[in-house]
């Protein structure tokens, strides 16, 4: 089966894009501003969005190349999902590209979110959402994060 993907091409360098994956302003600029954010390979991040939280452990860090985490404990607390770990296994995937002057090609893969578990379909929509305001993060310095005030669901 399938799992989520989608590809982006930044109007950024992949030393911007790899720090907005990396850092704790990065992170907390386009993802959540509530977050402990890992330095390097075997650490954890806890990443937090009101009620619900994803612990991912960064396995493989490439400057300016490749970011792999891979989720170890996650809950999702929504009513309509009768299992709120199902993050939980997945591996989140960027590899940056280099193209042209100033631009770079995201290439983004969560594997193991497939059409077939439960929380598909809203963590697809949450990374439509996110990816953009990864771009937005990136091209401008501001994105959409979620905020200490939000309740949504990613």
């Amino acid at each position: 089966m399938e799992h989520y993907r989608r590809g982006l091409l930044i109007q950024a360098r992949p030393a911007v894009l790899y720090a907005a994956l990396t850092t704790e302003a990065g992170l907390r600029g386009w993802w959540t501003q509530d977050c402990d954010v890992a330095r390097v390979p075997g650490d954890t991040h806890r990443m937090r969005f009101g009620p619900h939280h994803k612990d991912l452990r960064v396995e493989q860090l490439q400057a300016e190349r490749l970011v792999r985490w891979r989720c170890t404990g996650a809950l999702i607390d929504l009513p309509e999902l009768s299992r709120k770990d199902e993050w939980i296994g997945t591996e989140l995937v960027f590899r940056l590209e280099a193209q042209g002057e100033g631009q770079t090609r995201l290439h983004f893969e969560h594997l193991g979110l497939v059409p077939a578990i439960e929380c598909y379909e809203v963590c697809a929509q949450g990374w439509q959402h996110f990816l953009a305001s990864l771009q937005q993060y990136a091209e401008t310095g501001r994105g959409m994060p979620h905020a200490l005030a939000d309740s949504c669901a990613q």
